[in-house]
């Protein structure tokens, strides 16, 4: 709707921006993960000896020495000795060995 000068008398709403608000309202008030409501991949590391990588996309790379894992937004590199994968699943990773770095590659 326009007046007569020509100005429009609606503001532009921003759509993404209020979705993008009412998740974190949402996420806030029920205490959800964001990994599970933003499609993140969750890495848990005990001491350098175990990885558990969740939300992973494939593997790319496996080495006794070096693994790249793809995941949903980045690659993770991780270099080591004696570097094997324990258990694998549609969505869990669970690598172990002495885990020397850890490193992320954008996709």
């Amino acid at each position: 709707m326009n007046r007569k000068d020509g100005k429009r008398l609606l503001r532009k709403i921003d759509f993404k921006a209020k979705i993008s608000r009412a998740k974190e309202n949402f996420l806030d008030k029920l205490n959800i993960p964001e990994e599970l409501v933003y499609d993140y991949s969750k890495i848990t590391m005990v001491e350098n000896s175990q990885l558990m990588i969740e939300g992973y996309n494939n593997i790319v790379d496996y080495y006794d020495n070096y693994i790249k894992i793809q995941a949903k937004n980045v690659y993770v590199i991780i270099d080591g000795k004696g570097l094997k994968i324990d258990e694998i699943n549609d969505s869990e990773l669970l690598i172990s060995g002495d885990i020397n770095n850890i490193g992320f590659m954008k996709r």
